[in-house]
C-alpha cells in the first residue's frame, strides 16, 4: 500500500510538473507575441502531407515594392474652337460630351481633356499649335479640330500627321465627294471630316417672293444682293466662274483663266450694277460678316453667304436656297471642319485616331450635326434633316458641292480677281478691260 501511495504521489507530481511546463511555454509565447505551435507539442493522427516539389525552389527575398504589373493610363488632349465646346450646354455639345464619356467607358485607362481655343488671332488654334510645339511640346494636343484652310497650313508645316497609314475610314462609301476632298491635301489624308459648310443664298421669306435660281431671275428682282465684293479671297466670284465649268489650274499645274467664261461673270456684275442689284456700296464689304450685317439690317433682301453664318445668327424670316447660277445648275462651294492628329508616339497616335473615328461614325454624326446645324459630311447624315425646310436644298446641293480652292490659289489669284470685280462694280472700267488687266497680272508680260 505504501508503495502504491508513493507511486501515486510521484504520478501526481509528474503531471503537475508537465502542466506547469506547458503553462510556462504559453506565458513565454504571449509575452514575446510569438505563439508556439501547440500542435508540435501534441502528436497528430492525420497523415503527413507530401511536400510540393514545385515549391522546393529557394525562397525569394522580399522587396520593398511588390512587382505587380499595372495598366498605364493615357490622357488625350483635345483642342476645339468655341463652337464645338462640349460644356456650353447646347444639345449638340451635350451629345459630344456623352460621346466622349462613352469612349472613356470603352477604354477605362483613357482620360480625355478638352481645351477650348480661339479660332484665330494670337492665341488661335494654329498660332497656339505653332508656339506650343516650340516652347512646350509636353502640352501639345493629341487631336485638334481645324477648318480646311488651317488644316492645309498645318500639314505643310508638319504640325499634323498624315493618316493614310493608320486609318481606312475614308475608304467608306458613306462620304460626299466634297468630304473626300475636304479630308485630303494633295494625295494625303490629313484629317477626318465631321462638319460641313455651304455657300448659299439667304432670302427674306416674309415677302412672298420665290428666291431667284438663275442670273436673269436675280436681275429681275431689282433688289440688292449682298456679298463681300472686296473680299481678297474672291470666293463668290470664283464660285460663279466655276459654275460655268471654268478652271483655274491646267494640266501642268499652272494658273489659268478661261477668258470667255470669266467675261460672262464680269458682264453679269455690270448688268447687276446697272439694275441696282449689285450697287457700288457692296465694294465696302471685305468679309462675309459685313455683307451679312447689311442683309440683317435690311439694306438688302438677298445675300450670298455661308450656312455657318446663318446658323450662328439670329435672323428671323430668313430661309436658305441654292446659289443662283447662269442656267439654274446646281453648284456651290463647300468648306468644313476635320479632326486632325498631332504627331507624338505610335501608341498615342493610334488612340487619337480611334477617338476621331468614334466621333465621326454615321449614326452619331447624323444626330449631332443636325442638332448643331452643321451641314452633313455623310449622305447618311441627311436622314436627320428630312423634316427641315432646308432639306430639299441640301438634297440639291450636297451631291454637286465642290470644295473651295486651295489656300495657295486663293492667296495668289484672289486679290487680283477682287480688283477686277471692284473696278466693274464701281463702273470704273468695262468688263473686257478689267479682264485684260487681270490676265496681264496672272500670265505676266
Amino acid at each position: 500500500m505504501e508503495k502504491i501511495g508513493k507511486n501515486s504521489q510521484r504520478s501526481i507530481f509528474m503531471r503537475f510538473t508537465l502542466g506547469f511546463g506547458i503553462l510556462f511555454l504559453l506565458l513565454v509565447g504571449i509575452t514575446s507575441c510569438n505563439f508556439p505551435d501547440i500542435s508540435s507539442l501534441i502528436s497528430s493522427n492525420s497523415p503527413t502531407d507530401l511536400p510540393d516539389l514545385a515549391l522546393n525552389s529557394p525562397t525569394p527575398q522580399p522587396s520593398a515594392t511588390p512587382d505587380i504589373p499595372t495598366l498605364q493610363s493615357k490622357t488625350l488632349i483635345v483642342w476645339v474652337p468655341p463652337q464645338f465646346d462640349p460644356a456650353d450646354g447646347s444639345t449638340s455639345s451635350n451629345l459630344f460630351l456623352a460621346r466622349l464619356e462613352e469612349f472613356i467607358s470603352r477604354r477605362p485607362q483613357t482620360d480625355i481633356q478638352v481645351r477650348v481655343k480661339d479660332l484665330s488671332g494670337d492665341y488661335g488654334l494654329l498660332e497656339t499649335l505653332r508656339s506650343t510645339r516650340s516652347a512646350a511640346p509636353i502640352i501639345m494636343p493629341d487631336l485638334i479640330a481645324l477648318p480646311r484652310p488651317l488644316m492645309e497650313q498645318a500639314l505643310q508645316e508638319g504640325l499634323i500627321l498624315p493618316l493614310d497609314e493608320i486609318t481606312e475610314v475614308m475608304d467608306d462609301n458613306d462620304w460626299f465627294d466634297y468630304s473626300q476632298d475636304l479630308a485630303r491635301v494633295g494625295d494625303q489624308i490629313a484629317g477626318i471630316p465631321f462638319a460641313g459648310d455651304l455657300m448659299v443664298l439667304a432670302y427674306k421669306d416674309d415677302t412672298g417672293d420665290t428666291p431667284p435660281s438663275d442670273w436673269d431671275a436675280v436681275l429681275a428682282t431689282e433688289k440688292a444682293l449682298a456679298f463681300p465684293a472686296s473680299d481678297p479671297r474672291s470666293l463668290v466670284t470664283m464660285a460663279l466662274y466655276q459654275s460655268l465649268e471654268g478652271e483655274f489650274i491646267n494640266a501642268d499645274g499652272e494658273y489659268i483663266i478661261d477668258e470667255e467664261l470669266f467675261l460672262e461673270v464680269l458682264n453679269y456684275y455690270q448688268q447687276s450694277q446697272a439694275a441696282n442689284v449689285m450697287p457700288y456700296w457692296l465694294t465696302q464689304f471685305e468679309n462675309d460678316q459685313q455683307a451679312w450685317q447689311s442683309y440683317q439690317e435690311r439694306q438688302s433682301t438677298l445675300a450670298i453667304t455661308w450656312s455657318s453664318i446663318y446658323k450662328d445668327s439670329d435672323s428671323p424670316n430668313t430661309a436658305l436656297a441654292a446659289l443662283p447660277t447662269k442656267d439654274s445648275k446646281a453648284f456651290t462651294f463647300a468648306n468644313g471642319w476635320v479632326w486632325c492628329v498631332i504627331p507624338s508616339n505610335a501608341e498615342t497616335e493610334q488612340v487619337a485616331v480611334e477617338l476621331a473615328e468614334f466621333i465621326t461614325t454615321e449614326t452619331y454624326l447624323s444626330t449631332w450635326g443636325f442638332e448643331g446645324g452643321f451641314i452633313p459630311t455623310r449622305p447618311s447624315g441627311m436622314d436627320s434633316w428630312s423634316e427641315n425646310s432646308f432639306f430639299s436644298t441640301l438634297q440639291q446641293l450636297l451631291p454637286s458641292a465642290v470644295l473651295i480652292p486651295n489656300i495657295s490659289l486663293v492667296d495668289e489669284l484672289g486679290p487680283e480677281i477682287r480688283d477686277a470685280v471692284v473696278a466693274v462694280l464701281k463702273d470704273q472700267t468695262e468688263p473686257a478691260i478689267a479682264l485684260a488687266d487681270l490676265l496681264d497680272v496672272i500670265q505676266g508680260p
